[in-house]
């Protein structure tokens, strides 16, 4: 591929297991294709390779362990009420939006449990929209790139941005000059210490955490909760056994539920936020007979894999029962399914999004009819897999 050299692209599940468990250590991640966007985002855990990022996951792993971010679970219920209260009704209501808008206030008010202006919230959200937005076209538009002095497309970008880690900087100064106790991720990430000296994260790295955490969550949580919206809508047995579920559940507990879980799960399997993952040889490697050299480029097509005919029964039918054993419980033993990726670098965010998303789950299903219009999302596969709409009717319960 021009750009990119050797390139081999996978579905196979014994070699992406190799990829990305067995011998990740011979494989790192891939630089962003966009320069711009990489300036932003590329020195946080998701971008970082080596040492760096052994470094840093250590440090910030333990803010995401289950027992850490179930003291986050109040702000998380309370936002999805909140804003499920004025949730829009009647029919064609594109709901891609308005879950991208409410995981963007989970995270919001997850990272910095205080009182954020409109004025913030909404400068933060532009800024992310128009990232995502600029990520796509100077991906999937190269051309654009040698524009960008007359249209000043990269400028006013680098700009907004510049804001917004001013007004990152700010909120975290105001915090470690407050001796209040609080209860979010960002104090969670100023307590944390690296293991060799001690210290805590730089304010610029810090920043950059901070950022990658609000642009990689709400964007995947809220393409994947979009999708389970129309996948539930569409099957009327899955529907109503989850209201069933949800009328002998508490909300608190529904992350721990089965069924809930299932769910989630398939739909993840069908939809899987991160699409294709990108991994780069370090050395000449071999498998299954096959050699490639160093910096060859092994694209992991997880969407492939998950809908292969070969690893699922009926793959390309929803069905929850698959992640569920005998009994009914659920079964976390499942191959060939690796929609948070795998190994090491396995998404450190997973048990918030799992949670997050039976909390939405179970607060909109407890409240609302919803229907299918008929016309199913088209997919659009960007950094994520996302939805481009996703049309339905919302009735009042």
């Amino acid at each position: 591929m021009p750009g990119k050299g050797r390139v081999i692209v996978t579905q196979d599940s014994s070699f992406v297991n190799y990829v990305l468990r067995e011998n990740h250590t011979n494989y790192q991640k891939a630089k962003l294709d966009t320069d711009v966007v990489a300036k932003q985002l590329g020195t946080s855990l998701l971008f970082v390779n080596g040492d760096d990022w052994r470094r840093q996951r250590r440090l910030i792993q333990p803010a995401f362990h289950h027992n850490s971010i179930q003291q986050l679970y109040e702000t998380v219920m309370n936002t999805v009420n909140a804003y499920i209260a004025n949730f829009p009704q009647g029919a064609q209501v594109d709901v891609y939006p308005l879950m991208r808008e409410l995981s963007f206030s989970v995270l919001l008010n997850s990272l910095f449990n205080i009182d954020m202006s409109r004025e913030m919230t909404d400068e933060l959200c532009r800024g992310f929209i128009n990232l995502q937005d600029f990520m796509a076209k100077d991906v999937l538009q190269p051309f654009r790139r040698f524009l960008y002095p007359v249209t000043g497309a990269e400028k006013n970008l680098v700009k907004q941005w510049d804001g917004i880690r001013d007004m990152l900087r700010g909120i975290i100064a105001q915090r470690r000059a407050d001796e209040t106790t609080h209860n979010d991720l960002l104090a969670m990430l100023l307590n944390s210490r690296y293991e060799d000296t001690g210290q805590g994260m730089s304010e610029e790295q810090l920043i950059s955490e901070l950022l990658i955490l609000l642009f990689a969550g709400h964007e995947t949580t809220g393409s994947t909760l979009s999708w389970l919206l129309y996948l539930i809508a569409s099957n009327h047995q899955v529907c109503e056994k989850l209201i069933c579920t949800i009328e002998k559940t508490d909300m608190l507990d529904s992350p721990r539920d089965s069924y809930i879980n299932a769910i989630i799960n398939e739909g993840m399997r069908l939809y899987p936020a991160v699409w294709i993952n990108e991994r780069v040889a370090i050395k000449d490697d071999q498998f299954g007979g096959f050699s490639f050299p160093a910096a060859t480029s092994i694209l992991t097509y997880i969407y492939g894999m998950h809908r292969c005919e070969a690893y699922w029964e009926d793959a390309s039918t929803f069905n929850p029962e698959r992640f569920l054993k005998s009994e009914g419980l659920i079964d976390k033993n499942v191959k060939n399914y690796l929609p948070f990726g795998a190994g090491p670098r396995m998404c450190v965010g997973n048990n918030f999004a799992m949670a997050e998303m039976a909390f939405v789950l179970y607060t909109i299903f407890k409240t609302f009819h919803i229907s299918t219009t008929g016309a199913p999302p088209a997919a659009w596969p960007l950094l994520t897999l996302r939805p481009r709409e996703v049309i339905l009717n919302i009735k009042k319960i």
